[in-house]
């Protein structure tokens, strides 16, 4: 079973650039545009190394720059992650271009993860996503058996002529299961799992609840129902909520945060140690916390029935939806309800269930009222909305993977993440003259929307006039337009393709994804550091420490850490969908040769993605195994055409497929497609794709 969390984490996730339940696609190559030729004229152009096999492409991050194709023995320069150099070949096709790596400008990891392999006098740990081996050059004691997953740590890199080779860290062993799988993956991602002993005693130094005197000189919010909204499996609950009338028909609305850094000090064991987890991470069937369970399970959870230290942020709202006054205050609250999601949306549906006093169903009611409200509000300014499901794994008694499904968002996820999102809002814009750490997503750029405008019209959406200057209320209507549609999901993720990923960063640039002029994360102190850092800066300003001096610190210090906790948060989430891939392939093993029914998410020139109707799962039809016919690839129009059949196949469509292929090592799965009648009067045309 997964953990449940704060559906405002998903939509955060999506402005990361990669929604729950989705997995990126392997890179095509993208087009220029018409002043690209400037890059080329460089004597190299750097970016991410992805490899696919034998090749890979390079990423460059300037617009424009499609895919770099390289192969060849200076692809055994670098391994798959690393910043490289690379040089173009002069005689490659501007659109599709060729080049070899000329240097590593850094290196994405300092270990491997593989299976340990002896062939005849070379000892050597084949990587788990690929790329060349590894030589073990010492074994520091251990003995490894063939076929054991390994670690070994890089001290010898990679030439020409030669592998890479490092020394032993830790065999792992052999077999499966989720301990062991879990163990490589934290390993592969030089991910933390044990918290050192000194931070582990820090943790247990404090009492386990709150006394009275802690909370003198605090403003109390025990006279009011005060609650927690979240998952059915959750134990770190860092937001609260309540709900008061006004006189004037508005309300005013409580939005109390674990006050983490009241425990959690500058320069201290815990300190450092969150500094460099960043994030809690959320895996399938486990929590990695980025502070140790005795807080962020107790001392700083707001559990019912006792009290614990927060920091309010508390709106009035007038009738029509606008916070007209705030405070932020050192407080103290006892929740009166730990509430879970279903709980809140039976209440919200008028139905019984929550065991609840009067007064807080009472204030759950009027909180659906006042949600609905903000969120019509924050959708007039274009605030964009991206409604991916969430994908959660069943297991049986002995914990083995047996289904995928979807999780639909509810209007009691709404509820709360519209509360965090206010908050979070008028806590960037309480702070903006002070120095702080922002959220910020940047507007698309004028050459994605463009590329995006001309797909959209070659799938027949309808596209507003000023597309591509990026405007959030135009991107809005088109996803409106499509909405119920089988395309939607389709049209939703080239969107989401075509957006920049949200960071952290000293610098308030707002957030487009939110329609947002100033926006931070506040609400999330117990798993991100970077709501910690916000939480101890405010704090700083109402205790009257904010000192010049200590703003002249937070200036220079907050740039590094909104770029490691940026960082941190691009590994958690890559290392969490690793997980649930591998989860997910391990679901479709029982079901090899199976038929399924899905509809086709992308199309690419090396074939299509489909995603399963019953099964939450995508898998690829590779152009090789579309054996009916000669398939020709139309870019513009994102399709693929049966040269002899005529047969279309084009995103939204709805297909049947057959499970060919489940390969753990690759998270992969492959798909066939089930044969369909040609369709009467095509003619042949076009070219077959080569890839």
């Amino acid at each position: 079973m997964s953990r449940r969390r704060r559906s405002q984490r998903e939509l955060e996730r999506i402005f990361s650039g990669v929604p729950p339940g989705h997995r990126p696609k392997p890179p095509a190559h993208r087009k220029p545009r018409k002043d690209a030729k400037v890059h080329f004229q460089a004597k190299t152009i750097e970016g991410q190394l992805v490899l696919k096999g034998k090749f890979g492409f390079v990423l460059s991050e300037k617009t424009g720059v499609p895919d770099i194709y390289v192969q060849g023995d200076t692809l055994r320069l670098a391994m798959g992650g690393d910043r490289v150099a690379v040089k173009l070949s002069s005689s490659s096709d501007p659109s599709r271009p060729e080049g070899e790596i000329v240097r590593v400008v850094s290196r994405a990891r300092s270990s491997v993860v593989g299976v340990f392999r002896k062939i005849r006098k070379a000892f050597l740990i084949e990587p788990e996503n690929g790329g060349e081996p590894v030589r073990i050059l010492d074994f520091k004691g251990a003995h490894p058996q063939e076929g054991d997953l390994a670690v070994v740590k890089i001290t010898q890199w990679p030439t020409p002529d030669s592998w890479a080779g490092g020394e032993l860290l830790e065999v792992l062993g052999s077999g499966a299961g989720p301990g062991m799988e879990l163990k490589a993956i934290l390993r592969k991602f030089e991910l933390p799992d044990a918290f050192p002993a000194a931070v582990q005693a820090q943790a247990k130094s404090f009492a386990e609840e709150v006394p009275e005197s802690a909370w003198q000189g605090r403003e109390t919010f025990f006279h009011i129902p005060v609650f927690t909204i979240d998952g059915a499996d959750a134990k770190d609950f860092d937001d609260a909520v309540s709900l008061e009338d006004l006189a004037d028909g508005g309300w005013r609305l409580g939005v109390h945060i674990a006050d983490v850094a009241q425990y959690v000090s500058e320069g201290s064991d815990l300190d450092i140690e969150a500094y460099r987890r960043g994030t809690s991470i959320y895996f399938v069937d486990k929590v990695v916390p980025m502070l140790p369970t005795p807080l962020s399970d107790n001392l700083c959870s707001l559990r019912p029935d006792v009290a614990r230290l927060t920091l309010s942020c508390v709106m009035d709202i007038n009738p029509q939806g606008r916070v007209v006054n705030h405070r932020i205050v050192e407080s103290a609250i006892r929740s009166a309800k730990r509430f879970t999601y279903e709980n809140v949306e039976l209440i919200l549906k008028g139905e019984d269930g929550a065991n609840a006093p009067a007064p807080v169903t009472d204030a759950v009611k009027k909180m659906g009222r006042l949600a609905r409200l903000l969120r019509e509000m924050r959708f007039k300014r274009g605030s964009l909305d991206f409604d991916f499901p969430e994908a959660y794994i069943v297991t049986d008694a002995a914990d083995h993977p047996v289904d995928v499904r979807r999780r639909e968002r509810l209007e009691s996820h709404r509820l709360i993440e519209e509360f965090m999102l206010l908050a979070n809002e008028t806590v960037a814009t309480e702070m903006r003259k002070f120095p702080f750490l922002y959220r910020v997503h940047e507007r698309p750029d004028a050459f994605k929307m463009g590329k995006l405008e001309d797909m959209l019209k070659a799938l027949g959406v309808a596209v507003p006039p000023g597309f591509h200057q990026g405007r959030p209320l135009v991107l809005q209507s088109v996803l409106e337009s499509v909405k119920g549609k089988p395309i939607e999901g389709a049209i939703q993720m080239m969107i989401l393709r075509s957006l920049k990923q949200a960071v952290y960063s000293s610098k308030n640039e707002g957030h487009y994804g939110l329609a947002s002029a100033c926006y931070t994360h506040f609400t999330s102190p117990i798993r991100r550091y970077p709501d910690l850092i916000v939480h101890r800066i405010i704090k700083e300003r109402l205790r009257q420490h904010l000192s010049a001096q200590r703003q002249e610190y937070w200036k220079t210090a907050l740039a590094d850490i909104g770029l490691l906790s940026s960082q941190r948060e691009r590994t958690a989430v890559d290392a969490e969908r690793e997980y649930m891939d591998l989860k997910k392939v391990q679901v479709m093993e029982k079901h090899l040769g199976e038929s399924f029914d899905g509809v086709v998410s992308s199309v690419t020139s090396f074939g299509l993605f489909v995603e399963l109707n019953d099964i939450f799962v995508e898998g690829l039809v590779h152009v090789s195994n579309l054996r009916d016919d000669y398939y020709v690839y139309d870019e513009a129009r994102s399709t693929l055409r049966g040269r002899r059949t005529g047969r279309l196949l084009s995103m939204g469509q709805r297909v049947r497929v057959r499970l060919a292929a489940a390969n753990t090592v690759k998270r992969q799965l492959d798909f066939e497609l089930e044969p369909a009648k040609p369709s009467p009067g095509h003619k042949p045309a076009g070219r077959r794709t080569n890839r």
